[in-house]
């Protein structure tokens, strides 16, 4: 049976994934850094696809979202070598069923094409997609497949670390909501501020757009590494979708190509 290999690099993480219709077969995580070298990162897509059960010769296709223009290139390479394919690079200039309202498309991520393909695949619009990553992003979609813009802010984790690196009496701290809000310690301190600051960051914002965009019926749907622990305590986010991205990616290969997987 055949599979899609969908490689999404992000500022962390690589994410990479063997997708068959609706199903997400197998994925690895691996940092976005340092630059290993080619040999390494073959050893995790034979691993893909062996906890997969496929071979290389059953994926016909590939698919790289990239926000790390130094990492595109290598694993263009690896895709090459691994299974002897080119693979779609995701960017503005795709055929897409999408039109692009930003001013300059160039300056959209891959990724957020990626989030807005993907949600206008499995959510009714108009949409609003909360990405929780190394940033958040918020991307805005109309119910005529327009991308019309968004929002990005720092995420939960960069937000963490910097605050941990400038401050050396804090504590650094799990990602967990406290029990109440007022802390009586440090650490609940800081997890009040770091987890319901979050929430009422991402909450206000989305209050915002629906207030200036004045779009009827908005689905919310919530994605990222983040989005399962966030989303639960959110107002307006509707539905959590970890791997919106992934099938995003899926949806434009087959858009591109014509093929269905």
């Amino acid at each position: 049976m055949h599979a899609l290999l969908c490689i999404d690099i992000g500022n962390t993480h690589v994410v990479a994934a063997l997708l068959r219709g609706d199903s997400l077969l197998s994925e690895v995580r691996i940092p976005s850094g340092p630059l290993l070298d080619i040999s390494e990162y073959l050893s995790s897509m034979e691993t893909l696809a062996v906890n997969a059960g496929i071979l290389p010769a059953d994926i016909p296709g590939a698919v790289i979202s990239s926000v790390v223009p130094r990492l595109t290139g290598p694993f263009t390479q690896l895709v090459r070598q691994f299974i002897q394919r080119e693979p779609v690079i995701v960017d503005h200039t795709l055929p897409l069923d999408l039109t692009i309202r930003y001013d300059d498309p160039s300056e959209v991520g891959a990724d957020r094409i990626c989030n807005a393909v993907g949600a206008l695949e499995r959510f009714k619009a108009p949409l609003i997609v909360v990405d929780m990553g190394t940033a958040t992003t918020f991307d805005v979609v109309s119910d005529q497949r327009e991308y019309l813009g968004g929002v990005i802010m720092p995420g939960l984790e960069t937000a963490g670390r910097d605050l941990f690196k400038r401050a050396a009496r804090l504590p650094k701290v799990r990602f967990d909501f406290p029990q109440k809000v007022i802390g009586t310690q440090t650490r609940e301190s800081l997890q009040s501020g770091l987890m319901w600051g979050t929430v009422d960051q991402i909450d206000g914002l989305i209050q915002r757009i629906c207030d200036e965009w004045k779009a009827p019926g908005v689905t919310i749907i919530a994605t990222g590494g983040l989005a399962g622990i966030i989303a639960p305590h959110s107002r307006y986010i509707q539905h959590v979708d970890k791997a919106l991205t992934l099938f995003g990616m899926k949806y434009i290969y087959e858009q591109v190509t014509g093929a269905s997987l």
